[in-house]
């Protein structure tokens, strides 16, 4: 898939991954419909700061709302035009202080279950059907149409999951959320598959970003012991090169590729059996 003359959809477009994707993409001839929960004024001058006049525009917009993610969808279309495809960015991970009892953990899983697997779900189906309707629908009315088997490659999905998607006990119910996005990745591709559209996922290790700003030392600690290389944190900017492989090469398509130096997430047995469980070092974490 081209980037330069198409239009990419990008939630959580104004900060962290979502940022330097925009700016990837748009410094490509891309135009970038912008999806994020920050405020318009603050959206739109990230807009405007792209550079691309308007071939940049902001969506407030929660991704957990089909109705609200469908008609800005169908605004892009409309105003953007040539819709080629979405990267998903946006999620969550919620803190809590931590302790034995996993029962507590329940009320931060039902909500980033919400945002990050509904979520997924959600921005996907719509713009997936965005990219359909010209084809499966031809006259716009018949959604029980078959599909029309396209030999053309027609859209691409790229959505984010985490090195977290292969869950241990710190993160317990973020983990499993993002295994799960790893699974709407494999389903969809599948699902689409006949429309000429790809779907892959990302996992990255972690990122520099807002959100984990306040995880302490506890995950950078753990890269440098039990990652290959490199042993740090990566940046957005680090992240959005496989973005770019990805729609552009045709051949990948309902997988996972992990971004993460070789980081392999596991519970230190060795400080418990030392003692001392290495899960308190990070109180806000589970």
């Amino acid at each position: 898939m081209k980037i330069s003359g198409n239009t990419f959809v990008i939630t959580g477009g104004t900060g962290g991954i979502g940022g330097a994707t925009a700016r990837s993409l748009s410094s490509q001839g891309a135009s970038v419909a912008l999806f994020d929960i920050i405020s318009d004024d603050k959206g739109q001058a990230f807009a405007q700061e792209l550079g691309v006049g308007d071939k940049a525009k902001y969506y407030k917009v929660d991704i957990t709302d089909s109705d609200a993610v469908k008609a800005a969808v169908a605004d892009v279309v409309e105003t953007l035009g040539n819709l080629k495809g979405a990267v998903h960015c946006a999620g969550v991970a919620i803190k809590r202080e931590w302790t034995n009892d996993i029962a507590e953990s329940i009320p931060n899983f039902k909500k980033m279950l919400d945002i990050n697997v509904t979520g997924t779900f959600i921005v996907n189906a719509h713009v997936a059907d965005a990219i359909n309707k010209p084809l499966n629908h031809p006259d716009g009315t018949d959604k029980h149409a078959p599909f029309w088997t396209s030999t053309e490659e027609r859209g691409v999905i790229v959505n984010f999951a985490s090195a977290a998607a292969n869950p241990y006990a710190r993160v317990l119910s973020y983990g499993p959320t993002k295994t799960a996005v790893v699974g709407i990745t494999k389903s969809f591709s599948d699902f689409l598959g006949p429309s000429g559209i790809r779907v892959v996922s990302i996992s990255p290790s972690i990122v520099v970003s807002a959100m984990t700003a306040n995880f302490s030392t506890y995950f950078s600690d753990d890269l440098l012991k039990t990652a290959t290389f490199p042993r740090v944190p990566l940046t957005a900017d680090q992240i959005t090169p496989t973005v770019q492989y990805i729609i552009e090469n045709v051949g990948l398509n309902g997988i996972d590729i992990p971004v993460d130096g070789g980081w392999r997430l596991v519970s230190l047995k060795a400080g418990i059996q030392g003692g001392k469980d290495p899960r308190e070092l990070a109180p806000g974490l589970e």
